[in-house]
């Protein structure tokens, strides 16, 4: 009886550090997949941050970052002239460009912004709208995206990263503790003011790490 009892105990108590032991495997799973999330949305972040000017900022402010970008790097030229009235412009290449993305078509003196009425083809671009300009043959043509970085509390407390383009919103980097973007000029004070930016810092505070993390990004001059 004696020998029965302690062998109960010995097994109960190699459950409970097998238990222990599963619970500590699974929250380092989780911290490591947290990290890699962290460290991919950041370097999303960071790579398109780059891709903005102060001139194509929309708003800066401590929970959110908007700006214009190509951010897929779509771009072609016409390749024959094109005259006001027309809606249909002829380009190198148009394949993958998605219907209703605004593009920006520019010339030596002018640019003009547009939307697509439908999917571009392969030589071809179809506009919402007909140009009001004359643009010759070469003229650029590039995607403009809608890019916006903001924050959003979940229903437990915890903060997400979302990333938004043209419309279209995804969690990024979530279960976060805390995060805000801050503003830099070029003499190294905070500014909201979209023109004068030329540094976007984002700072994060995890649920998952021991200390902030920051990624700072210097806007194209």
């Amino acid at each position: 009886m004696v020998s029965l009892t302690a062998g109960v105990i010995v097994l109960a108590a190699a459950l409970n550090a097998f238990n222990v032991a599963q619970v500590h495997a699974s929250k380092q799973q989780k911290d490591l997949r947290h990290q890699q999330d962290l460290r991919l949305g950041l370097e999303v972040f960071e790579q398109e941050a780059r891709l903005a000017v102060a001139e194509s900022i929309i708003s800066t402010t401590p929970d959110a970052f908007r700006f214009h970008a190509n951010v897929s790097d779509h771009r072609t030229m016409t390749t024959g002239p094109v005259v006001p009235g027309q809606s249909v412009i002829t380009v190198q290449d148009g394949r993958g460009w998605g219907e209703g993305k605004t593009i920006i078509i520019c010339g030596q003196h002018a640019c003009e912004t547009h939307r697509l009425s439908r999917s571009g083809q392969h030589y071809q671009l179809a506009l919402t709208e007909p140009v009001a300009s004359s643009f010759p043959a070469g003229a650029s043509v590039e995607v403009n995206n809608r890019v916006g970085y903001y924050t959003k509390r979940s229903e437990n407390g915890t903060v997400n990263l979302m990333r938004m383009v043209d419309g279209g919103a995804n969690t990024l980097i979530g279960d976060l503790e805390d995060l805000h973007f801050s503003y830099w000029d070029e003499y190294g004070h905070v500014t909201q003011q979209p023109s004068l930016v030329k540094r976007v810092v984002l700072e994060i505070e995890s649920n998952h790490s021991l200390h902030r993390m920051m990624r700072e990004v210097s806007l194209r001059s």
